[in-house]
């Protein structure tokens, strides 16, 4: 078995995780909730999770707090309503002018907050499932999507790996970078090795017969109907603002038809999976273990009604049962991690 066989989950069930994960979030609308599912995927990505490159490594605390003070910044200037009133700027100011009150401060930290805890978990997310794994979860029928995708997230990661490598080389020569002109010696090499990373890439494609003219082309049928369902999509999305549901059936119907002709579609590509992953029973466990507190929240008739410190500001509800389904998210913690991460007995 091969080493990725051995260490890795399946990751379908990484795919229910986040999206049960993201329904809790955007359902919640209660900071308190908000702050327990934000531990409870921390808690999931120190276990499962793997940085590879620290050098990339982006700062979830750091970009939380700028995040939190922006929202909250922008809704404290640009809603003007509650009735604790901190102070106030003249009316004459468009856009900012009006009572500065606590209430508007309130629900832009709460909006701030629900953002960072969306980051966090795509970071986690990333953190743990590979980026090959999700390339071979795209549809055969948009493959060259897939090839795209991969080349752009490798990108950034592999240029900040080679001018790390670069400044190393430099600094061993005496080189020490103080101000934008003692930059020259690194981007030189850096775009040389940039330019020679995508010859290979391009040889290496061209080899594998990505550059060969496809000979299939996409019936006229198959056209017409991803038209429709896009025009149904769109037209249902629309049409939700004014009639309600029966926007919603239309837009349903609409994503129902695009994701069945690329269904269709993939089925025509004819294509050989090398290293096959059996499904394991651990991987059935983190699946259950992904949609138990989601499963909680529906069958308890879900959320109570979300928070607003609308007119007077009070301390968000907490019920004790909800706190307890939405912290299950972290229970694939208690599943073992990854077996580069254990550590020898």
């Amino acid at each position: 078995m091969t080493h990725s066989t051995l260490t890795l989950y399946d990751i379908h069930a990484w795919v229910v995780w986040l999206i049960s994960t993201t329904i809790l979030i955007l359902m919640a609308r209660n900071p308190l909730y908000t702050i327990l599912i934000l531990f409870a995927v921390q808690i999931v990505a120190a276990v499962h999770g793997v940085v590879v490159n620290h050098a990339f490594r982006i700062s979830l605390w750091r970009w939380g707090v700028l995040i939190v003070t922006l929202s909250t910044l922008f809704n404290l200037i640009s809603v003007h309503v509650g009735e604790t009133v901190l102070f106030a700027l003249p009316d004459s100011w468009p856009l900012v002018g009006g009572d500065i009150t606590a209430e508007a401060a309130v629900y832009g930290a709460s909006n701030g907050l629900l953002l960072v805890t969306l980051l966090a978990t795509f970071l986690a997310f990333n953190q743990i499932a590979p980026v090959h794994e999700l390339i071979r979860l795209v549809p055969s029928s948009l493959r060259d999507l897939g090839i795209v995708i991969l080349i752009a997230i490798t990108y950034v990661p592999e240029t900040q790996r080679h001018l790390q490598k670069i400044r190393q080389a430099q600094a061993i020569r005496g080189h020490e970078v103080r101000g934008w002109r003692d930059w020259r010696p690194l981007i030189l090499p850096l775009l040389i090795g940039g330019l020679e990373r995508a010859m290979g890439l391009a040889e290496a494609m061209v080899a594998r017969g990505y550059g060969a003219t496809a000979e299939r082309s996409q019936s006229l049928k198959a056209q017409l109907v991803l038209v429709m369902g896009l025009l149904a999509g769109l037209g249902g999305w629309v049409s939700a603002l004014w009639i309600g549901w029966p926007g919603w059936l239309l837009m349903g119907v609409g994503v129902l038809l695009v994701v069945g002709i690329v269904w269709w579609q993939s089925r025509q590509i004819a294509h050989t999976d090398y290293r096959q992953r059996p499904w394991r029973r651990i991987d059935s466990a983190l699946l259950l273990m992904a949609l138990i507190p989601f499963l909680f929240i529906i069958v308890a008739g879900g959320f109570p009604a979300a928070y607003s410190p609308y007119p007077l500001w009070q301390w968000p509800p907490f019920d004790l049962w909800v706190g307890a389904a939405v912290s299950g998210i972290a229970l694939p913690a208690a599943l073992p991690p990854p077996m580069h991460k254990r550590k020898p007995a």
